[in-house]
């Protein structure tokens, strides 16, 4: 089945550019649709009009081991919130609903009101979840495998995973104001990391039992002082950023760096105080001024905890950024550390002359900290190749399909809407 994905795939990047080769127009789905039932009149390649909704869908419905049959969608929206020079706002909704009994809703969302004065961003979810552990720092004993992904969410774990059953509440909401005339913005917001009732599968404390097993939540949760079975932390940020991006859902050129500082206070028995750090920064390079879609793109955010400590599922962890994309190559959660930083870089290119698809190659490496050791000790690095296939052409949205892998024999399918970052 998965030599079949992977044919399907080369396939497809290979006939894509026949497919559409003596159109000279834009097209996106919507044409390709109106052509199917011989409607001539595409739509023009016009430009964003103010306060109209650009909405691109991507509903499926499907069978994973840990989550049973599955239903849901995403649903990705574009909006010019006020007349240019105000930047393009976005925002994605995903939702699923397993057989298992698992809840899943993400909202997230990055919103510029008139003139760039204000931007804010959104990253709000519900999960009734599954998802194992595997300890912290780059340890990759006990084999990885191929998996499936939609939107970074798995089919099943690896040999030396640890179970887990959570319920989790995250409600990151920032907002920030432009200095003057420049590109710098500053601000601050709250985050909210809730996990509770958490049921650790494999864990079993009684020594007479043969099956006795401490697992590395339950270690980390005791020697840190946290409840195993629940907690949270809730902060403040405050946050630094510019912004000079063209599209936010899809640049082609322009750049993107934050730096935020999050003060988690102790609220009452079951948070700790602690002080973390983050930076997310993007770069994109034009490499065509005729066609601008070829584009080299860079991405690197690091999550350091400063001072105190954080619980073991509100540590750094691969896929769990604001739209699930880091790590690809590996399952969501499989490095996490005390601290990480990951690199990522991808080249982005047009593959039929209409823009209807298009390609990516992309590779990224990721340190994670261990207890006993320093985060550059070991790197879990990954690399692979993707289509597009553009859903709307004015918002840029594409649908993603990527193919990545990774080491020990790990790799990965993916299914998304919008770029990766």
């Amino acid at each position: 089945m998965f030599k079949f994905r992977i044919g399907a795939l080369l396939f497809i990047l290979v006939h894509a550019h026949f497919f559409s080769l003596a159109q000279s127009d834009s097209r996106d789905v919507t044409d390709v649709i109106k052509e199917m039932r011989h409607d001539t009149s595409f739509t023009p390649m016009a430009g964003i009009e103010v306060g109209k909704n650009y909405i691109s869908v991507l509903p499926f419905i499907g069978y994973a081991p840990a989550n049973g049959f599955m239903i849901g969608g995403a649903i990705s929206i574009s909006r010019l919130m006020a007349a240019p020079p105000t930047n393009l706002s976005s925002g994605m909704l995903n939702f699923q609903v397993t057989t298992k009994n698992q809840f899943i809703i993400n909202a997230r969302s990055k919103v510029y009101l008139a003139n760039n004065k204000w931007f804010l961003q959104g990253d709000w979810r519900i999960l009734l979840f599954t998802q194992p552990t595997y300890g912290l720092g780059i340890n990759n004993s006990g084999g990885n495998k191929t998996l499936l992904a939609v939107n970074n969410l798995e089919e099943a774990g690896l040999p030396n995973a640890e179970p887990m059953k959570f319920n989790y509440l995250r409600i990151y909401e920032d907002v920030v104001h432009k200095l003057g005339e420049s590109n710098w913005y500053v601000g601050s917001g709250m985050a909210v990391d809730g996990h509770f009732d958490i049921r650790d599968e494999k864990l079993d404390t009684s020594t007479t039992s043969p099956a006795y097993y401490i697992t590395n939540h339950y270690a980390y949760s005791k020697v840190k002082g946290f409840d195993p079975t629940h907690y949270y932390t809730a902060g403040f940020d405050l946050n630094v950023l510019t912004d000079t991006r063209d599209n936010m859902s899809n640049s082609y050129k322009g750049y993107y760096g934050s730096l935020t500082f999050r003060v988690n206070p102790k609220w009452t028995r079951t948070s700790q105080e602690s002080i973390m750090m983050l930076y997310d920064v993007r770069y994109y390079i034009g490499l065509s001024k005729n066609r601008p879609r070829k584009v080299l793109a860079l991405w690197s955010f690091g999550n350091f905890v400063v001072a105190g400590n954080v619980p073991y599922l509100a540590l750094p962890s691969i896929g769990w950024d604001t739209y699930n994309r880091s790590g690809r190559g590996y399952i969501q959660g499989r490095y996490r550390g005390l601290s990480m930083l990951y690199a990522e870089a991808e080249y982005r290119y047009p593959i039929s002359s209409n823009g209807l698809w298009g390609g990516v190659l992309f590779v990224n490496n990721t340190f994670a900290q261990a207890i006993d050791g320093g985060l550059f000790d070991h790197a879990a690095p990954a690399a692979g190749a993707g289509i597009r296939l553009k859903m709307d052409k004015r918002a840029r949205v594409n649908l993603t399909v990527d193919l990545s892998y990774g080491l020990d024999h790990s790799s990965g399918v993916y299914f998304s809407m919008q770029e990766a970052f």
